[in-house]
């Protein structure tokens, strides 16, 4: 068996395409270009993929597991996980890719995978690997729903310098804080 962690890493989850406006448009910077040619204009996210791994936490931390719906567009931003959190050559930027390893345990502990059935042969890498995929996205999307909920509820919401902070610290059982 190769190693897990480095297969799903170079994946590249995906997101229901309702999400792209309402909220990656809204809340991050688009993907691509350096540091300094990106537009903050209020964004609160540098690039979409911590917008997405925002999300996952969300919906993890809450349970909020939501399978994208089949009939849904999915979409991506073509950024591999492996990238999420790289530093690179930019400067001032801190390096955050501990979050991969943290987002695959995550995975793997709320994921129903026969472990000993894949080491036997009975079952595939690429088939675990598309039901942590399975997983990811269904946290990310239950995440969104609740972030587009509460931008619904209230257009200024994250304006608040500790709007996304309050919403992980906050939220109980199915109630945004204010």
């Amino acid at each position: 068996m190769n190693n897990l962690f480095d297969k799903w890493k170079t994946r590249i989850p995906r997101y229901n395409e309702e999400f792209r406006p309402v909220l990656f448009d809204a809340l991050s910077k688009k993907f691509g270009g350096s540091e300094k040619t990106k537009v903050d204009l209020g964004k609160h996210f540098s690039n979409n993929y911590e917008l997405y791994m925002f999300a996952f936490f969300l919906g993890l931390y809450n349970n909020e597991r939501v399978p994208i719906p089949d009939k849904a567009k999915k979409v991506d931003f073509n950024h591999a996980i492996q990238y999420w959190g790289s530093k690179g050559n930019t400067i001032g930027r801190t390096d955050f890719t501990i979050l991969q390893e943290y987002i695959f345990a995550a995975l793997v502990a709320r994921t129903d995978v026969d472990f000993i059935a894949l080491e036997k042969g009975e079952i595939t890498e690429d088939e675990v690997i598309k039901a942590l995929l399975q997983t990811m996205e269904a946290y990310t999307n239950g995440g969104l729903i609740c972030i587009k909920e509460k931008m619904e509820e209230n257009s200024n919401y994250f304006l608040q310098p500790t709007a996304f902070l309050r919403m992980v610290l906050n939220f109980k059982s199915g109630t945004l804080p204010d």
